[in-house]
C-alpha cells in the first residue's frame, strides 16, 4: 500500500467547481465555504460570476449578507463601498478612495452551468482556462471526508482503475482504464470524466472545503461508491498529482538587498576601479 505524502498542501493549485449557477441568486452574493476560507460567490444578470473574500476591506462587513453584484462591480451592504471584479475600490461612498483598499478576488469562470474558481498561491493567476466543460444534466452534491487526492483515488479505484498515465499532449490530465475498457480521465486537481462507449461523458467534481472535507458534485447521476480512498493504491496517480502541490507560475528571482546586495555592489565598484574587494 502506498501512503500519501505526510506534508502535502491541503488545498491543491488549480481550477475547482465551486457552485452551480442554478443555485445562485442573480445579482446577490451568497456565502461559500471553500479552500479553507469563508468566501462569497455572485452571479450577474449578464452571465458573469465572481468569487471574493467575504470580508469588506473597509470595516469588515460580511459581503455575503446582503452584498450586491452586477457586471461591473461588487457593492458592500453596510456602507455601499464598491469594488471592481478585479478587486479595486471604485467608490468609497461620499469619501475619497483609499489607495490601499482592495477586495481579494479569485479568478472565476462560468462554464455551462457551473462556476469555477482558481485556487493559487499568493494571488497567482491561472495559465489556462478551466480544464473541461461540465456535463449537462442534474447535479447531485454530497460532502465527504478526506483530501481531494484521496477522494479521487477512491473514485478511480471504485471504477476498477488499477493503473494509468498522463495524457501525452496534456500533462495536467491523467487517464486510466476500467476493466470494461472505459476511460476515466482526471483533469487538473479536481475533475473526473468517464468516457463511455456510447459517447456519454458523466462528470464528477471534487472541491476542497476546509482541509478535512471535500464537496463532491456528480453530474448526470454518476454512481459514486463508498470507498476508503486513503487505502487505495495508485502510486502512479499519486506521483502525478504532486504537480498540483505547487504553483505553476514561473518563479521570480528574489531581489538582492541588505548586506549581501551592498557587498556585491561594492565589489563591482572596486573591480571597476582596479581594486581588490576586502575579505
Amino acid at each position: 500500500m502506498v501512503e500519501p505524502p505526510a506534508h502535502r498542501p491541503p488545498f491543491p493549485v488549480g481550477w475547482f467547481v465551486v457552485a452551480h449557477v442554478a443555485d445562485l441568486p442573480v445579482g446577490a452574493l451568497a456565502p461559500l465555504a471553500v479552500f479553507g476560507q469563508d468566501l462569497a460567490v455572485g452571479y450577474t444578470a449578464g452571465g458573469r460570476a465572481l468569487v471574493t473574500h467575504s470580508v469588506c476591506p473597509h470595516l469588515g462587513a460580511d459581503l455575503a449578507a446582503g452584498g450586491r453584484i452586477d457586471d461591473d462591480q461588487v457593492v458592500c451592504p453596510l456602507h455601499e463601498w464598491c469594488f471592481s471584479h478585479g478587486g479595486a475600490c471604485t467608490s468609497a461612498a461620499d469619501g475619497p478612495i483609499p489607495e490601499t483598499a482592495r477586495l481579494r478576488v479569485w479568478p472565476t469562470e462560468v462554464v455551462g452551468g457551473t462556476v469555477w474558481a482558481f485556487n493559487g498561491r499568493d494571488g497567482e493567476q491561472p495559465l489556462a482556462p478551466p480544464p473541461v466543460p461540465d456535463g449537462s444534466g442534474e447535479f447531485r452534491t454530497e460532502e465527504r471526508p478526506g483530501h481531494p487526492e484521496d477522494v479521487l483515488v477512491g473514485i478511480l479505484a471504485s471504477g476498477g482503475v488499477a493503473d494509468g498515465a498522463p495524457v501525452a499532449d496534456d500533462p495536467d490530465t491523467w487517464e486510466g482504464t476500467t476493466p470494461d475498457g472505459r476511460a476515466l480521465r482526471v483533469h487538473g486537481p479536481g475533475t473526473v470524466v468517464l468516457r463511455s462507449a456510447d459517447g456519454a461523458s458523466p462528470v464528477i467534481h471534487v472541491t476542497p472545503v476546509d482541509g478535512f472535507t471535500v464537496m463532491v458534485r456528480l453530474v448526470d447521476g454518476v454512481p459514486l461508491a463508498d470507498v476508503e480512498s486513503s487505502r487505495a493504491d495508485l502510486p502512479g496517480f499519486r506521483s502525478w498529482y504532486r504537480r498540483f502541490d505547487r504553483s505553476a507560475a514561473p518563479a521570480r528571482s528574489p531581489a538582492r538587498s541588505g548586506r549581501s546586495g551592498r557587498a556585491g555592489s561594492s565589489g563591482r565598484r572596486q573591480a571597476q576601479a582596479g581594486e581588490t574587494p576586502a575579505d
